[in-house]
């Protein structure tokens, strides 16, 4: 009766580290697409379309292991107004400063990725950002909850072109909101194209949000 009570002792205790071990790699059965971290090269780019409007993301550098872009709208260019985001290695956004100078700081990041990446991955994070009152003033911190799931690879059309991506649902919820409801949290959709290491479409409950490839060029692809 001791081996039994010990042997269920052991089980018990070593199955939640096998379960912390399965979020950094597939099923030993999984046979399809893994996408591991994307390596950048300064002078990578990315213009995407968002409704009427042109933005493109260029990388400029690492910085103590995250990513720095530069955001430029079309309109900007006559005045060389940019905006900085940093990015961690996963490519979930860490910390913004605007084309004015405020800064916007996500604790710990935002962001629907966590390589590497395969069809049935789920995970689960939180952020707080400070959402802006009006005119612009601080406004109140806020938690945010989010569920995480790669739901499939696919073949998916932009204006870039067709590429193999795979695809992400991401679900936010404020924390303290009933999950479960589509009205109580917001819902997107990113495509992660590991041929042109970043996102190639965006849909978001609040379509101003919502964009699509329009040219990359990467200065290794391979």
């Amino acid at each position: 009766m001791k081996k039994i009570m010990l042997l269920l002792v052991i089980v018990f205790v070593a199955a939640p580290i096998t379960y912390a071990g399965d979020q950094y790699k597939p099923p030993a059965d999984y046979k399809g697409v893994i996408a591991e971290k994307p390596k950048l090269d300064k002078g990578d780019r990315w213009e995407f379309g968002r409704r009427d409007k042109v933005i493109t993301y260029e990388f400029v550098e690492t910085r103590s292991d995250d990513f720095v872009f530069h955001l430029q709208w079309d309109e900007w260019k006559s005045e060389n107004k940019k905006e900085t985001e940093f990015r961690n290695s996963d490519l979930n956004v860490i910390q913004r400063i605007d084309e004015n100078g405020d800064e916007e700081l996500i604790t710990p990041y935002r962001g629907p990725f966590s390589f590497p990446l395969w069809v049935g991955k789920k995970w689960s994070y939180s952020f707080s950002s400070s959402e802006k009152g009006k005119r612009g003033s601080p406004g109140e911190l806020v938690t945010i909850e989010s569920d995480v799931k790669v739901v499939s690879y696919e073949q998916v059309k932009v204006p870039a072109g067709t590429f193999w991506a795979f695809k992400i649902e991401e679900n936010r919820h404020r924390r303290g909101a009933k999950r479960g409801r589509a009205q109580t949290g917001t819902n997107i959709t990113v495509w992660y194209s590991p041929e042109i290491k970043f996102s190639v479409k965006v849909e978001h409950d609040n379509d101003v949000y919502n964009r699509d490839l329009l040219h990359y060029s990467l200065v290794n692809p391979n």
